[in-house]
């Protein structure tokens, strides 16, 4: 998501907030205490897709927004894994994006 500044012109990029869910070896995650925060929706594509490839062997950063964050391995994570992303944190009703992988494992991003 971008913003314009109407008086400069000028275009930055705005946070996304987004919850993972592992896929089936893991559980919902909680929204409250999980909520994630994301530079731009292509930092939550590598986001998914480096848990997924390397989560295993290489820690992966968490920088939750109601607690501090983490660095950890993500192993058993499987192809049913998801990011359920959020323009803002205070709207946590319905998720405006969703992150997941395609059937030939390349990572999509859709409107929910």
């Amino acid at each position: 998501m971008t913003k314009q500044n109407a008086r400069t012109g000028e275009i930055s990029m705005s946070p996304w907030y987004g919850v993972w869910h592992g896929g089936s070896g893991y559980t919902l995650s909680d929204l409250e205490s999980d909520l994630e925060q994301f530079g731009s929706i292509q930092e939550a594509k590598d986001a998914l897709s480096d848990r997924f490839r390397s989560g295993c062997s290489w820690r992966q950063t968490f920088r939750y927004v109601n607690r501090d964050p983490e660095s950890v391995l993500t192993p058993a994570v499987d192809e049913d894994s998801c990011i359920h992303l959020y323009a803002s944190p205070e709207c946590l009703d319905y998720p405006d994006r969703c992150v997941y992988f395609g059937p030939r494992g390349g990572v999509r991003v859709e409107n929910c």
